[in-house]
């Protein structure tokens, strides 16, 4: 059975001038639902974009920022209702995370 992947590539130049690939992101894709509309999806984006600048202007002044990633997280992940594959950007030792702890 033939699948189709969807890939993400980023390239830089060596010392010699050579293409090399400095990221390189594959995931079979995920099944869309009819019942979401793009504007769902927008404001899903932008609620997502808002939080993470929420957590950094607490972080900017010592707050709880890790209660704020938190109740971001809960808010806008399906933790508990679906599977979940997140790798969040720094990831070393655990590289995705498929549940909320």
């Amino acid at each position: 059975e033939e699948v189709k992947v969807e890939y993400t590539f980023g390239y830089f130049l060596d010392a010699d001038g050579g293409v090399r690939i400095n990221l390189h992101h594959s995931s079979v894709p995920y099944v869309t639902s009819k019942t979401i509309t793009q504007d769902q999806v927008l404001a899903a984006q932008k609620a997502w974009g808002d939080g993470i600048v929420r957590i950094s202007a607490i972080h900017a002044i010592g707050g709880d920022y890790e209660a704020a990633a938190s109740t971001l997280i809960k808010k806008l992940y399906g933790y508990g209702s679906t599977p979940v594959l997140f790798k969040p950007t720094l990831a070393n030792d655990v590289q995705f995370r498929s549940t909320f702890e």
